[in-house]
């Protein structure tokens, strides 16, 4: 079957592009390699606890992403979380300086957003469907997947990291692909008996810890009895303990945790690890979120890479990719 416009990846941008292509009428299908949607605005349920091991927050500084926001607020899809985080800079603790910036989050998971664009147009998706390799024949993309099928689409919209994207394109990977990097991220879940915690998060400049998170503040009642907290390791530290055993990776993040947050996190009853390999971007934004290809068929490159990085830039690539199909067919 031939598709009007196929979508290589559910995370935000991919899903944004999809919904607003359905929106206007056009036939979208998404494949997409994992079983979820969202990409690292993730959640998982750890003995049915909501808790996002990926992004933790995000804000909105465009009057585009602001709106969206608003209907999110409205439909109950996300909340207001704070307005500003504790700070660990030169080796001391600081309180929260009030930017009156709100960070949002969602009572139920990151994972809410995915299912909310997803939702709203009845998109389509395909899981667990790995693109293989793509050649283009007459003017039309043919993508086969790891099981062996294969897709044919008119237009393709390719929305997964840069580094992904360049090896899925092969000779067709443009020039604008290779400077983009994403760095990793080492992410470490844990759960202790309910405790008061005096933060929602810290945010630090700490050589082994960039982010400790309250995750049970972002979701009343849901956490009952426990509390849960996560802790991000900052990209030099993750890419040189990226395969290191979880138990080491665990016992180390926690001491300094311990340590920054001045509380004692050392003794979880429980952790789990998530590797990401492809997280933040320290890549400036380029001058349009999107870039779109015409030859030898139509080709949209999306992501959150493009609009350096972030809830709203993945969403904004995924806008204007739409935008860059709907202009110009």
């Amino acid at each position: 079957m031939t598709h009007e416009t196929i979508v290589i990846g559910a995370g935000l941008a991919g899903l944004a592009t999809a919904n607003r292509l359905r929106a206007e009428g056009q036939n979208v299908l998404v494949l997409e390699k994992s079983r979820g949607l969202g990409g690292r605005a993730a959640t998982r349920r750890w003995d049915g606890l909501p808790v996002d091991h990926g992004a933790q927050f995000f804000t909105a500084r465009s009057a585009a992403f602001q709106e969206q926001v608003r209907q999110w607020l409205s439909a109950g899809v996300c909340h207001e979380w704070t307005t500003g985080f504790h700070q660990f800079r030169n080796g001391r603790l600081q309180p929260p300086q009030d930017d009156a910036h709100p960070r949002y989050a969602c009572r139920n998971g990151m994972s809410s957003l995915g299912k909310a664009i997803a939702g709203s147009a009845q998109i389509p998706v395909q899981f667990e469907v790995r693109a293989a390799s793509l050649e283009c024949e007459s003017g039309y993309w043919k993508i086969t997947v790891e099981n062996g099928a294969s897709f044919q689409t008119r237009r393709l919209v390719v929305a997964v990291p840069p580094p992904q994207a360049a090896e899925l394109l092969g000779t067709h990977a443009p020039d604008s692909l290779r400077p983009i990097q994403l760095d990793p991220c080492l992410a470490l879940a844990t759960r202790y008996p309910e405790r008061k915690l005096d933060w929602q998060g810290i945010q630090s400049d700490a050589p082994s810890v960039s982010w400790i998170g309250h995750d049970t503040s972002k979701r009343p009642g849901l956490h009952a009895g426990q509390t849960v907290v996560v802790v991000h390791a900052p990209a030099e530290f993750s890419r040189n303990h990226f395969s290191d055993p979880e138990e080491t990776t665990a016992r180390h993040l926690l001491e300094k945790a311990s340590e920054i947050s001045g509380v004692d996190l050392r003794q979880p009853a429980a952790t789990f690890l998530q590797r990401w390999r492809y997280a933040t971007t320290t890549t400036p934004p380029g001058s349009e979120p999107a870039v779109r290809i015409d030859a030898p068929a139509p080709l949209i490159l999306a992501g959150e890479g493009f609009a350096g990085g972030k809830i709203e830039g993945a969403w904004l690539s995924g806008m204007c990719a739409a935008d860059l199909l709907s202009k110009h067919p």
